[in-house]
């Protein structure tokens, strides 16, 4: 059974208990993980989080600011997967002849992530946790700038299938019409 990270960084002299007592009060409050209120509140950098995360999850950690990617690794995933799941390969192992290939993601415990690059690739992935500002920076970077972009706050609305929907342009609210 895996530790709680909120433990964990109590034990090792991460944080202390009120810090975790806090941050559980600011998560009940707000919402988002646990993590995120660690580093929020102040209690510890992002990069500390970061490698507690991997420890607790299994995972190295990286940093993608100085790391180069080789381009045949870079097109074994399509840069409309990177973008929309955040994540970009970093290294193809040759351990045997389905890679793996090593991923970076800032959560390496979605499992649905994991199958779909799998499935994508048709490579075994070895997930790697990467700061989220590191992994968006990164998809620019090697990816290129092309290509569209949602703000982060973005929401996805479902297609209008109102009956309504076409109502403007036949009662003449539109360009040109006297209703303007």
């Amino acid at each position: 059974m895996r530790k709680k990270l909120g433990e964990m960084l109590v034990q090792s002299g991460s944080i202390d208990p009120f810090q975790l007592e806090s941050a559980l009060a600011h998560q009940r409050k707000w919402g988002g993980p646990l993590g995120r209120a660690f580093v929020y509140l102040g209690f510890m950098d992002e990069r500390a989080l970061l490698s507690a995360l991997g420890e607790q999850l299994g995972v190295s950690c990286v940093s993608l600011w100085d790391k180069p990617i080789p381009r045949d690794v870079l097109a074994l995933v399509s840069e409309k997967l990177a973008r929309s799941r955040k994540v970009i390969p970093v290294a193809r192992l040759r351990e045997h002849r389905r890679g793996p290939l090593v991923v970076a993601l800032a959560n390496p415990g979605d499992l649905s992530v994991v199958d779909e690059l799998a499935f994508a690739t048709g490579l075994d992935i070895r997930p790697v946790i990467a700061a989220e500002g590191e992994l968006e920076q990164a998809i620019e970077r090697y990816y290129g700038g092309g290509g569209f972009h949602a703000r982060p706050d973005a929401i996805d609305l479902p297609e209008d299938t109102s009956p309504l929907r076409g109502l403007t342009r036949s009662v003449g609210v539109g360009p040109g019409s006297l209703l303007q």
